[in-house]
């Protein structure tokens, strides 16, 4: 399917931050901000 793939973009940006910061920080970002975020409570 090619580089520019959805799932090869995700796929490199989760391996490069758990190989540097030891966890898929986007992962948790944005299941952070997904309540507020449907709620219609961001500030």
């Amino acid at each position: 399917m090619g580089e520019d793939y959805p799932s090869e973009v995700f796929r490199v940006l989760r391996n490069n931050e758990q190989r540097e910061f030891g966890e898929y920080c986007t992962r948790r970002l944005v299941l952070a901000a997904w309540d507020p975020l449907e709620s219609g409570d961001l500030h």
